[in-house]
């Protein structure tokens, strides 16, 4: 009987949310998303990715609110926020992109990368004046991160890298 209360419940949680994606007015997704409870197709970088910072690369995971981090512009800027995310990691959700000067983003397919998502990059484009060499499909990534800034994002070896937060809000 339990169960099938429950099954109940995520059956009206499913339509509820089938008809709010088709309905322009609905807010739902984005009250959801800004609660932390649904993260929606936007993306994130995958633990252990390197942010560039005036005194050398750090771990996403280890920035706080007030960290200073090289921003998308190349330019010192503060750390406003941090957000963590979890994964699903039997899921290939997450992209491996390879740079010629030695870069390495892991990130989800949506991140956008000097403003184009990371799934609409290939091997040979030019990325804010690096060429990508490898895209490769990723598994296995359990947490993630993002972090908003003075401006629109952070670098990751020299690679600008937007802030997806914003939009993430601009959702609701």
């Amino acid at each position: 009987m339990i169960l099938s209360s429950q099954l109940r419940r995520i059956a009206v949680l499913a339509a509820t949310l089938g008809l709010c994606l088709t309905s322009p007015s609905c807010n739902l997704l984005g009250t959801a998303a800004s609660a932390g409870l649904l993260k929606l197709q936007f993306g994130c970088l995958a633990e252990g990715s390197l942010i560039d910072t005036p005194a050398g690369p750090v771990a996403v995971e280890d920035l706080s609110t007030g960290d200073l981090v090289t921003g998308y512009r190349g330019e010192v800027v503060v750390v406003r926020q941090v957000h963590q995310y979890h994964e699903e990691p039997s899921r290939p959700g997450h992209l491996r992109l390879g740079f010629e000067n030695g870069a390495t983003l892991v990130l989800s397919r949506r991140h956008r990368v000097d403003g184009v998502p990371a799934e609409d990059l290939a091997a040979g484009d030019e990325v804010a004046g690096n060429r990508l060499l490898s895209v490769e499909a990723v598994r296995g990534i359990s947490r993630s991160f993002d972090l908003l800034t003075d401006d629109a994002g952070y670098r990751i070896g020299g690679i600008p890298v937007n802030s997806m937060i914003e939009e993430m809000a601009a959702a609701r």
